[in-house]
């Protein structure tokens, strides 16, 4: 018989030894080996060979391999490796499966291979999550996973729960989730489990159309078993986020519901909350997604100081609106950052500072200011707050942690004058600014992006400010939750320059869109490996980009001073594919642009009707 007629292979390694030939061991590798065992393992239960152990199970006895259960079943392996009765007797009792059951796990065991159908997919997953068997629970899950619809996926969260499947169970809860205000109007609804329904209410994602809608499903899923429910209700009402509705909606129901006004906590914490609208409203940064409008808000103040334009994108319609004159000030060198429904406006220089960035930098004095301004597009109104703790122009700031956070830059004095390495936070709730950690070292042009409570810092750590395009060479991490900043190595090469790189979160990871090579690049925090996403069409070197949820967007720039450009790109990280959307109303190269979002009843750009 030849090798090639062989069902396996064979290695040889010869080596030669003062001119003889030394002989090594042959290695044999049966591909079909497991396979093969498998087929005599099957021929030998056909044929009543060789067994050695006895399931009893309602009446009948069906025997087997110890071997074959032990290699399949983890329940079956602890049995046998722990002094246990059956293991000595030989036999084992089931009384919580059937017949039918035992006799379809065996002939998965025996053979690797069961049909997973509508019919016997509950006794499979009763079987494997009894058993111990991951690779059946896994199938039957996935089997499930494909079926899940709104007849059946409050159903499937209950039997995933009682059979242990966490997979089965986060798929499920996510449709769930998604598809909630459906749901509520269904029988099922009513019945639902007070855990999974508790989940539901504290997922951002939960898709209703208004937080009204939130707090009706409470009183509905509470009523219909009350003497049972009530006792849940003033957790349920907390985890209602009852600052996202209406003043007049929260004044009226808490009088009108007869659930709420005759229960004391209930009414306490809605009258809380009303209490808080007066000073806060539009303050709170937690409304969920599905009940808000989403714009990209664009603002640039031209180099006299006196014209201003202002823009918002609809990123639902694709449509640009230009907003009337807005009462919003910028300072040369300021920095704005996003908070709720508001935005804030940190330092600047004061005086006539030139507003192009290299030009401002060059100045041979900064009149950095504390000053920090809150502008509310709701009422148009823009007003002082309390100041920052020490004076900034040139710096970073970000959302993170329901806070925002100014970083670096240069403070009030002459241009040489170096970095700051203060990095603080205002509270809008609190409304007083507190300093955490100092930067690891001063960056002179700092762009930073916040993904979850983690802020990462980029920048160069040039301070002459002659250099056209400092190289980038600063990149830091900052855990907001734990106050420490930690400096990651920055393989960035010599392309990547600090003035033209702009960070932006896509699904809380972090990338950066290098505008002199139109690349895009994500962060693996896990590996520090910086991984190519693709390449976008022309962008002006100043561009502004804006990261929200899967998709950045690249807004307008400039190729030359006298060549500008209004384009407006969108990049879909979930397909690595680019798209140009609508042009803003007017070309515009370095300005201010931030993610706004609005709750439906409250949104001062709706598009005329």
């Amino acid at each position: 018989m030849t090798l090639a007629c062989m069902d396996c292979l064979l290695f040889s390694i010869q080596t030669v030894c003062n001119g003889v030939p030394e002989k090594k061991p042959v290695v044999l590798v049966a591909e079909d080996h497991g396979q093969e065992i498998l087929s005599v393992l099957q021929s030998f239960r056909e044929k009543n060979a060789f067994f050695d152990f006895q399931i009893l199970v309602k009446g009948e006895t069906i025997p087997c391999h110890r071997c074959v259960l032990a290699a399949c079943s983890d329940f079956f392996r602890a049995m046998f490796e722990v002094n246990m009765r059956e293991r000595d007797d030989g036999s084992v009792t089931m009384s919580n499966l059937s017949p039918k059951a035992i006799k379809a796990f065996l002939d998965f065991a025996y053979t690797g291979q069961t049909m997973i159908t509508e019919e016997n997919v509950d006794m499979l997953f009763q079987l494997s999550s009894f058993l111990q068997i991951s690779i059946l629970s896994k199938a039957c899950s996935d089997y499930l996973i494909k079926t899940i619809d709104l007849l059946n996926c409050l159903q499937l969260l209950s039997l995933s729960e009682g059979y242990g499947s966490t997979r089965l169970y986060e798929r499920t809860l996510e449709f769930v989730v998604q598809h909630f205000h459906t749901l509520t109007k269904s029988a099922d609804f009513l019945e639902m489990n007070v855990n999974v329904f508790k989940k539901c209410l504290e997922a951002d994602e939960l898709n209703v159309p208004d937080e009204e809608a939130v707090l009706n499903a409470v009183l509905l899923w509470t009523k219909h078993s009350l003497e049972n429910r009530q006792k849940f209700f003033p957790h349920l009402i907390k985890l209602v986020r009852l600052h996202q509705l209406p003043r007049g909606v929260l004044e009226e129901i808490s009088k009108s519901e007869s659930l709420l006004s005759s229960n004391g906590d209930c009414l306490q914490i809605i009258r809380e909350v009303i209490v808080s609208l007066q000073d806060l409203s539009g303050f709170f940064p937690d409304a969920r997604p599905s009940t808000t409008e989403k714009y990209i808000y664009v603002h640039k103040t031209e180099e006299n100081g006196e014209i201003r334009h202002a823009f918002c994108y609809n990123i639902e319609t694709d449509r640009w609106k230009e907003l009337p004159h807005s009462n919003l000030v910028d300072m040369s060198g300021s920095s704005l950052a996003s908070f709720g429904e508001k935005l804030f406006v940190t330092g600047g220089c004061k005086g006539n500072c030139c507003r192009a960035v290299r030009l401002h930098i060059a100045e041979p004095f900064h009149d950095a200011t504390d000053e920090t301004w809150c502008y509310c597009p709701v009422q148009n109104h823009f007003f002082l707050i309390p100041p920052m703790k020490s004076p900034r122009t040139m710096h970073t700031s970000v959302r993170a942690l329901n806070r925002v956070y100014v970083i670096g830059g240069k403070t009030r004095g002459a241009r040489n004058i170096r970095s700051l390495l203060d990095v603080e936070y205002y509270n809008p709730l609190t409304k007083d600014w507190n300093s955490v950690s100092p930067l690891p070292r001063g960056i002179y042009y700092p762009e930073a992006s916040a993904c979850n409570n983690v802020i990462y810092t980029l920048g160069s750590e040039v301070e002459i400010a002659d250099i056209f395009n400092p190289s980038l060479d600063c990149f830091f991490r900052y855990d907001a939750q734990v106050n420490q900043w930690s400096e990651l190595v920055a393989e960035f090469g010599q392309f990547f320059h600090a003035t033209l790189v702009k960070a932006v979160p896509v699904n809380n990871t972090l990338y950066i869109c290098d505008l002199s090579t139109y690349k895009v690049y994500s962060f693996c925090p896990e590996t520090c490996v910086w991984k190519g996403e693709g390449s976008f069409e022309c962008a002006g070197f100043n561009a502004g980009a804006i990261g929200i949820a899967d998709k950045i967007y690249i807004l307008g720039g400039d190729y030359a001073p006298d060549e500008i450009t209004d384009e407006v790109q969108v990049y879909h990280s979930n397909r690595s594919e680019w798209e140009e959307v609508s042009p803003m109303p007017r070309a515009l190269t370095e300005f201010h642009c931030q993610v706004m979002r609005f709750n439906r009843y409250r949104d001062p750009w709706k598009a005329d009707p």
